[in-house]
């Protein structure tokens, strides 16, 4: 059965010129929209696109032959979706999922539009990591949630709808009486000499950032774990050791002072951030929630 998500994926190539321009517009990856027209073109038993000049990419004849009817198509289906957007209702109680130290950042100000926006809806918030957020998702359990998500294997195995917010960056920091905190840019040889405060490795952040300094050489084995991020930040302000944390969770200690920011010679890895959403989420939800998280994320 042809998926919409595949049509829209062929009629913004068609549109842009450019799979990776499409990918861009659509919020997801390159492979990610390859995959959907590779499916389109199984339905069709026919190859859409083509490549002239080695780079550009134009329609086939049967491409230019189903590219009117696609759009058309899409069009009514989109224009149904509206018709039955503004008369559909939204359940009595909603539960939204995030991890703890995100939802500190997020939850407050979008709690704020959802109640102006649903006045008699009951929100309840959930404390969960993004492996456990997706089964609940699946399961019905939560409406939509934030994660972390590094892998396409899985946003392509879910039925679920997955909108990526933002790449948040990610920082290493010392207190201000380190001995560190006025060197500018700290050597990969200086950092192996320091004891790194990491969160819950279990964490999906956690394992890329050690991955990242094991790259580098950098051994954790004499790191100190805390499953606790204001454990994290109150053993850094104390001297404890360094650590490396999404910039949103200590973006006021570093305004005030309390912690100080260090480079290195080489870019951490950006942390992505994900709204997750059951499938049967309105569409109006959908929307209001993801345009209130980028607007507090993506500044």
């Amino acid at each position: 059965m042809m998926e919409l998500k595949n049509i829209e994926a062929f009629l913004m190539i068609v549109e842009k010129g450019s799979f990776s321009e499409a990918a861009e517009e659509l919020n997801i990856t390159q492979p990610t929209i390859s995959v959907r027209i590779k499916q389109l073109e199984s339905e069709f038993n026919t190859i859409l696109f083509k490549r002239t000049n080695g780079k550009k990419i134009t329609l086939t004849d049967m491409g230019q032959e189903v590219y009117g009817y696609l759009q058309d198509a899409f069009t009514l289906i989109k224009k149904a979706e509206q018709k039955l957007k503004s008369g559909s209702k939204i359940d009595n109680n909603i539960t939204i999922s995030s991890p703890n130290h995100m939802g500190v950042n997020i939850m407050p100000e979008l709690l704020k539009v959802l109640y102006k926006s649903y006045p008699n809806v009951d929100f309840k918030i959930k404390i969960e990591e993004t492996k456990d957020t997706i089964e609940l998702i699946k399961n019905g359990e939560i409406k939509f949630g934030l994660g972390y998500i590094y892998s396409e294997k899985e946003l392509d195995s879910q039925n679920l709808i997955f909108v990526k917010v933002t790449d948040e960056e990610n920082v290493l920091v010392c207190s201000p009486a380190h001995h560190l905190a006025n060197k500018g840019v700290v050597t990969i040889e200086e950092l192996k000499e320091e004891r790194i405060i990491i969160y819950n490795r279990n964490f999906f952040v956690t394992r890329s950032i050690e991955n990242y300094l094991q790259d580098l050489g950098i051994k954790t084995n004499k790191s100190l774990e805390i499953n606790n991020v204001g454990w994290i930040k109150m053993m850094v302000r104390k001297g404890v050791g360094l650590t490396i944390l999404q910039k949103m969770i200590v973006e006021d200690e570093l305004k005030s002072g309390n912690l100080v920011q260090l480079d290195l010679p080489t870019s951490i890895p950006e942390t992505p951030i994900y709204l997750i959403f059951n499938p049967e989420t309105s569409t109006e939800l959908m929307e209001i929630v993801t345009e209130t998280i980028r607007r507090i994320l993506v500044k």
